[in-house]
């Protein structure tokens, strides 16, 4: 359950969120780890590229909070968001460049076993759709 400020405005739990989708990586490099090392590490490498600028856009994103810095959250949301893409593609390039050898595949469906876990985690991680 998101905790309420002061002012009644609710921020939702973002570092349990981190923390679950992290826990996720892990579980689904240990199933990579059944195929190989590299599947493994490939797997793990392809959920931190995800998780790490999802935590950037976070800490960027809910910075402000309440009506009277209405700019700067927007603002904090679309630098959170442009910082994530340009981290995603720094760290792809990086894995690409530097990790060898790399399963690509596992990389890339990690990657996107994150993306759907990233729409999922509120909803999980409150026990189902809550209305107010």
């Amino acid at each position: 359950m998101a905790k309420a400020k002061k002012n009644g405005i609710y921020r939702p739990p973002v570092l349990r969120w981190l923390l679950f989708q992290a826990g996720v990586v892990l579980f689904v490099g240990l199933v990579f780890l059944f195929k190989s090392k590299v599947a493994g590490y490939s797997a793990i490498l392809g959920g931190f590229i995800f998780v790490l600028p999802n935590t950037f856009f976070a800490l960027k994103a809910f910075r402000y909070a309440g009506a009277r810095s209405a700019r700067q959250t927007v603002s904090s949301f679309y630098q959170g968001e442009a910082g994530k893409l340009v981290l995603c593609a720094i760290l792809f390039t990086m894995a690409f460049k530097w990790i060898q050898p790399l399963d690509v595949a596992a990389l890339f469906l990690t990657f996107a076993i994150m993306l759907v876990t990233n729409w999922l985690t509120p909803l999980i991680m409150s026990g189902g759709p809550q209305r107010r």
